[in-house]
C-alpha cells in the first residue's frame, strides 16, 4: 500500500468518526440539553474511545459549533431558493414567507432547535449565530433583489441583519417558554421582521 493510499484511508476513517460524533451529539440533543450532556456521553453514544474524540474536537463546544456550521449551510441551501417565493409579490409578503420557511426548516430537528434557540447554548455559539445572521442578511437582500428588484434602502442587508436578530429573539423566547415554537411565536417573528424593515423605507 502506498503512502498516499494510507493517507486516504486515514482521512476516510477520520471523516467517519467525525460523522459518528456529530450524529451522536444530535441524537443526545434530542433527549437532553447541552449543559447536561458530557463529552463522555457523546463518545459512548458514538462508540468511540474518549481519547480519540479529542483528536477530532477539543471539546463538546467545538463539536456543536461544527454541527451548527453544517446546519447553517443546509438552511441557506433550503430556504434561499427563489422558486419558493414566487407568490410573494411585496416586501412584507416575502419577509413573512422567509420566516415561515425558516421555522419549517429548523423544526425538522429538535437538535437544531436546541442549538439555535435553546437556553443553555454557550455565548460563543451565540456569537457565531450573530456572524451567521450577517450572512443570512446578505442572502436575504439578494433574494429580495432577485424577486422584487431594488428596494429603496441605502443598506438593505444592514437593516435585514437587525430584523433577523429580532425574529431570532422572538423565536428563541417562544421556544424557551414552550419547549417548541408555537404559532404565536411565528406571528411575533413575522410582525417584528416586517415592521422593522418597512419602518426604514
Amino acid at each position: 500500500m502506498t503512502s498516499s493510499s494510507k493517507a486516504g484511508n486515514t482521512q476516510r476513517r477520520g471523516d467517519i468518526r467525525r460523522e459518528r460524533l456529530k450524529q451522536a451529539t444530535t441524537q443526545l440533543l434530542t433527549e437532553s440539553t447541552f449543559d447536561s450532556i458530557t463529552y463522555q456521553d457523546i463518545a459512548k453514544r458514538a462508540d468511540l474511545p474518549l481519547a480519540s474524540c479529542y483528536h477530532f474536537y477539543p471539546n463538546k463546544l467545538a463539536l456543536v459549533r461544527s454541527i451548527a456550521d453544517e446546519m447553517t449551510s443546509d438552511y441557506l441551501a433550503s430556504v434561499f431558493n427563489l422558486r419558493l417565493y414566487q407568490d410573494s409579490d411585496t416586501l412584507g409578503a416575502l419577509l413573512e414567507q422567509w420566516v415561515e420557511l425558516g421555522v419549517e426548516h429548523h423544526m425538522k430537528s429538535v437538535a437544531e432547535l436546541e442549538i439555535f434557540f435553546g437556553p443553555d447554548i454557550p455565548m460563543s455559539v451565540r456569537n457565531d449565530s450573530l456572524e451567521r445572521e450577517k450572512i443570512i442578511a446578505v442572502k436575504l437582500a439578494e433574494l429580495i433583489d432577485g424577486r422584487l428588484g431594488t428596494v429603496p434602502l441605502e443598506d438593505l442587508s444592514s437593516v435585514l441583519y437587525y430584523a433577523i436578530e429580532l425574529a431570532r429573539t422572538c423565536l428563541a423566547l417562544n421556544y424557551q417558554e414552550h419547549g417548541k415554537i408555537m404559532p404565536e411565536g411565528i406571528r411575533r417573528a413575522k410582525t417584528a421582521v416586517v415592521a422593522y424593515t418597512l419602518a426604514h423605507l
